[in-house]
């Protein structure tokens, strides 16, 4: 008989989690409170426009990345295009100068050196790291969990080539690094490439040196489809989802976990459970505070969370084809004075046809926002709530018709999100969409984040929390980490396939 493992939430963690459970021979069920799966990686349609909430870039849409094959298990990434830009982003300064992140850090170096000749040695080491950590895959393949002398001995040989890179880029945060920079541009910009400049500089190497070698590439269709793909194959495999089943509870009997209970009141009893819900949801509210790792709590009361975003989308009947695709824009004078907003990110969609009707465009601006306090408290009042929307989402409309002449009279659709929706929708602590922000001194105390609590068996966490800062791809890596685990207890062979189409 099948031993039986639920799973808690359908995000890409638990349907990765389901797919590769599936393929190791467990019956698997899947309970989302949502209607539809992906979690915070969806889209949604407004009149023939489908605004995209999630991906950026994908990593490990090339075979060039160590991700790949996971994508290609899932069934994410069969007989879809994968769309690739030149350029990261495009910047405009508070002076009005200009600064492209390119893809390719050969022509990112030359751009940069053109811009401040001063700044040379910087760059030039900069874009060195970049080129390095191009040729590094992270070792994916196997939970650290599970290693043995061995493993450790050749993780050790295969990171000796980097190791001393490694130790650099993980001892300075991207913020400390840009301040090395003698010109303003630059010291302004570099800090927020990814958003946020307190983390490390590896952070932003890997990055942009996956780019550089091929990878991060947009999935034609947005993210809800790419959720789905993986949807297709958890559900080919056998699996079972239920929606709009929200899970209240973790039951436990001495010392196991035993099965879930629904607001609803239904109770389903399973051998193991995987909790690939939000973290604080899960330790305080369905497992009651009672199970509490001393890293996990250390998480909470002394590590920065990411911000989450206010997120302003457009469908206007203009072709913006012909206009930069991803732009920063640093305001000489904060925009949206009391939020402070002094940069903003502007989305031009248009690399992907299917996003809009022929001949118009997606283009979405946004901001960072750690404030959810006010936003939690602003939408207990709808109206006071709704007027807000509306007045970011018309100074962002002025701003963009400063950028496309004729974009005010264009607007057919308007969608504005924010932190609180993030929350209501995935249920994310604060409405973030990625974790914590681990600094580099405090980088080697969590570079592994229990996916056990203490005092429980048969129960596991997957996704972004136990793998920070998070992303997609993490949702994957901790599932198919934990199914290894769980393969290993049963003393079964874990095993993956590869779907065909």
């Amino acid at each position: 008989m099948e031993k039986k493992i639920i799973i808690i939430g359908a995000g890409i963690a638990g349907l990765s989690a389901g797919c590769y459970a599936r393929m190791n021979g467990y019956e698997t069920e899947i309970y989302e409170m949502h209607d539809k799966p992906g979690g915070l990686c969806t889209s949604w349609q407004r009149n023939g426009y489908i605004i995209d909430g999630c991906l950026h870039w994908l990593t490990g849409s090339s075979p060039v990345s160590s991700f790949h094959k996971f994508w290609m298990e899932l069934g994410a990434i069969q007989g879809r295009s994968m769309l690739y830009q030149k350029q990261f982003y495009r910047y405009t300064g508070t002076n009005g100068r200009t600064l492209i992140i390119y893809n390719n850090a050969n022509q990112l170096e030359a751009h940069l050196k053109e811009i401040s000749p001063q700044d040379s040695p910087t760059i030039e080491l900069l874009c060195r790291l970049i080129r390095r950590f191009s040729k590094f895959n992270i070792p994916v393949d196997k939970p650290y969990e599970l290693y043995n002398f061995f493993d450790i001995i050749r993780l050790l040989f295969k990171l000796a080539p980097f190791y001393r890179d490694m130790s650099f880029c993980n001892s300075i945060t991207i913020g400390e690094f840009a301040r090395r920079f003698k010109d303003p541009l630059l010291r302004e910009v570099f800090p927020i490439i990814l958003s946020n400049e307190d983390y490390p500089l590896l952070s932003l190497v890997v990055t942009l040196g996956s780019l550089h070698a091929g990878d991060g590439g947009f999935p034609q269709g947005g993210s809800l489809e790419f959720a789905r793909a993986i949807e297709r194959r958890y559900l080919d495999l056998g699996g079972k989802i239920f929606y709009r089943s929200r899970v209240d509870r973790i039951l436990e009997e001495e010392g196991s976990a035993t099965g879930i209970h629904l607001t609803d009141g239904r109770v389903i009893k399973g051998d193991y459970i995987i909790s690939a819900a939000d973290l604080r949801t899960t330790l305080f509210e369905m497992l009651g505070g009672r199970h509490i790792d001393p890293k996990h709590n250390e998480l909470f009361q002394s590590c920065k969370l990411c911000p989450s975003m206010v997120q302003v989308s457009f469908g206007v009947n203009m072709d913006l084809s012909n206009q930069p695709e991803c732009i920063g824009e640093l305001f000489p004078a904060p925009f949206l004075k009391e939020w402070k907003a002094d940069w903003a990110l502007i989305r031009n969609y248009c690399f992907d046809k299917t996003l809009a009707p022929p001949d118009k465009s997606v283009v979405v601006a946004g901001f960072s926002t750690a404030d959810y306090a006010y936003w939690e408290k602003l939408a207990a009042d709808k109206q006071s709530y709704q007027a807000e929307k509306e007045k970011i989402a018309a100074a962002f409309a002025e701003e963009l018709e400063r950028r496309y002449p004729g974009f005010k009279s264009a607007i057919e659709v308007t969608d504005v999100f924010t932190p609180v929706t993030y929350a209501r929708y995935t249920g994310n602590w604060k409405g973030t969409f990625m974790t914590w922000i681990i600094p580099p001194n405090r980088a080697k105390q969590f570079q592994i984040i229990p996916k056990k609590v203490p005092g429980l068996d048969n129960f596991w966490l997957s996704g972004m929390w136990v793998q920070p800062p998070g992303g997609v791809p993490t949702g994957v890596m901790t599932s198919r980490q934990i199914i290894q685990m769980i393969c290993r207890r049963d003393k079964r062979r874990f095993q993956t396939s590869i779907p065909q189409g």
